[in-house]
């Protein structure tokens, strides 16, 4: 028997299902209590029911944790110093955080052209500020080819603030300095947080006398160990969640918009032929531009919760909510008044729906066919807030890389895709999204906690991305910031496809994962030539196991 739970932990409620072979044996949905996401957790394993917790062979987790920190300002203050060396105008940039300039160069092979200077390191300011919080992000433009002056600076660091906490960017070994250098800094001011978590969780779990592994979720619809998952890596796991659950519903070869309708926000995402659509650059969070991999994915500030004011040309849908729909017990109206108003769904107070949709409108439209009229439009400014989404996400979809690819390889395919409902409003907006969008429009299965099914069937995700200098005898792995010297030949063939092997299987062994039906890129190789000569050669090469679940659904 596998025995599978998955939990979603969205903004306004926590889902969570039971999964034995691919079978939902229980569902359930609590509120979420953002100051103790810990607890909110603990309660939907609670409310789940499990008959006996020793049968449980895994938990993933989605969280909002991490988002939520980065968006709402709650990071500690961390000392950003960079090594940007020459040739680049910092000022440029839209740096969204403070740093600090130090001198020392590596060229863009990853040879040293100015040193470091020592004496600098003496006067760094932040040893001596108010906000010192002992945690330090180091970044050189080039590090990501070698990591000289970044190791040079955190030894001296350890050696004279022994209590410091520092994060090196060449460990995120790609060529962005720019997003290289806040994606250290944003890792490095939620890792306290996300430990603080972990242990919590862990602790929780213990007394609940249940021994399954966790995993987390990332943004990449991939998941990892708790304690292997580097914590800006779960950003947007909603979304990715949203889009593996829609997956676990569909046929293998099918393209499908995923349109997941929560209480407070809406996820979009895309699959083509089956698989994720992968967003060729990071993953922006805020004014924060990352290197994290990421869903080609969107959420938007709309959802059955969203809160309905009078305006002056009659209604205005707001981005936020204030608790719950005023049919349920809430302050405002809302969505979820207008559809239990209608009778699109049937959970909920209908009286109190129209006491919601009576205190926005004059005395003497205060009957029944108004009622209808208003509830209507309200659904109809829902439906075109999420359209205008997915019309303009189609437009930065079709740039992708990846999406141009798949154009090229199926030339035939329509380009009319079909829609994947979900979510707590799915139900009542699914057939006016259907006609809005003028294709067929599928209602998920058990929409309410479909996250939490994605969350439950994910497997693991994986990038060993090797870039070797034969001339230089060095070489670097780009997922996890590895650097080493190459004593092979100057101009290798299959020693270079074992080594990366090894590199795979290392890599895999560090993460705590097992691995199968690795998707290997063809080797690039380029000539280094002097005098006429080919003196040695620049490789990359690459394996993946790409986003998607461990199987579908039975219903």
């Amino acid at each position: 028997m596998s025995c599978h739970v998955g939990i979603d932990v969205g903004g306004t409620y926590t889902d969570a299902v039971c999964l034995e072979d691919g079978a939902i044996l229980q569902t359930a949905k609590v509120p979420t209590r953002e100051e103790n996401l810990v607890g909110t957790i603990i309660n939907a394993l609670e409310t789940l029911k499990l008959p006996d917790v020793k049968q449980l062979n895994h938990i993933t987790v989605s969280t909002t944790l991490v988002t939520n920190a980065i968006l709402q300002g709650r990071l500690p203050f961390v000392n950003l110093l960079l090594f940007p060396g020459n040739g680049m105008s910092l000022t440029a940039l839209p740096w969204p955080v403070d740093y600090h300039v130090l001198s020392g160069e590596m060229d863009f092979r990853g040879r040293e052209v100015i040193p470091a200077d020592p004496s600098e390191w003496q006067r760094l300011p932040w040893t001596e500020s108010p906000n010192h919080t002992g945690l330090a992000a180091i970044v050189g433009k080039f590090s990501h080819r070698n990591n000289l002056h970044e190791t040079q600076l955190a030894d001296y660091l350890r050696k004279s603030h022994p209590q410091c906490q520092l994060a090196l960017g060449h460990e995120w070994g790609q060529a962005n300095f720019y997003r290289r250098s806040l994606t250290t800094y944003l890792n490095l001011g939620v890792s306290g947080l996300y430990q603080q978590f972990s242990r919590h969780l862990q602790a929780a779990l213990s007394s609940l006398e249940i021994q399954a592994p966790v995993s987390i979720l990332k943004a990449d619809g991939g998941i990892l160990p708790l304690g292997k998952l580097r914590p800006i890596e779960s950003i947007y796991s909603g979304p990715a969640a949203s889009v593996l659950a829609a997956l676990t519903q569909s046929e293998t070869a099918v393209s499908t918009i995923v349109v997941d309708i929560g209480g407070t926000t809406t996820d979009l995402g895309l699959i083509l032929s089956g698989s994720p659509l992968l967003s060729a650059r990071g993953a922006q969070i805020g004014p924060y531009a990352t290197l994290v991999h990421s869903l080609a994915v969107r959420s938007i500030p709309v959802g059955g919760d969203s809160v309905i004011e009078a305006s002056e040309e009659g209604f205005e849908l707001k981005s936020y909510r204030l608790g719950p729909a005023y049919c349920l017990g809430g302050k405002a109206l809302t969505p979820t008044d207008a559809m239990r108003y209608l009778g699109l769904i049937d959970y909920g107070s209908r009286q109190l729906a129209e006491e919601a949709l009576a205190s926005l409108l004059p005395p003497e439209r205060r009957a029944s066919q108004f009622y209808q009229a208003f509830a209507t439009e309200i659904i109809h400014a829902v439906v075109n807030r999420i359209a205008e989404a997915v019309d303009s996400l189609k437009r930065e979809w079709q740039e992708e890389p990846a999406y141009k690819v798949w154009e090229v390889l199926h030339p035939h395919e329509a380009q009319i895709f079909n829609t994947l409902v979900s979510g707590g409003g799915a139900q009542g907006l699914a057939k006016a999204l259907g006609e809005r969008f003028g294709t067929p429009v599928q209602l998920g299965i058990y929409p309410e906690v479909s996250n939490a099914l994605g969350a439950a069937m994910a497997r693991p995700t994986f990038d060993c991305t090797l870039h070797l200098d034969t001339y230089m005898k060095r070489y670097h792995v780009e997922e996890t910031g590895e650097q080493g010297k190459w004593s092979g030949s100057s101009r290798p063939y299959r020693e270079v496809e074992g080594f990366l092997d090894q590199l795979v299987q290392k890599q895999a062994q560090q993460y705590g994962i097992q691995i199968q039906d690795l998707e290997k890129e063809p080797f690039d190789f380029f000539p280094i030539v002097q005098n006429y000569q080919t003196v040695g050669q620049i490789i990359r090469g690459a394996a993946h196991l790409r986003p998607g679940v461990t199987g579908r659904v039975v219903k």
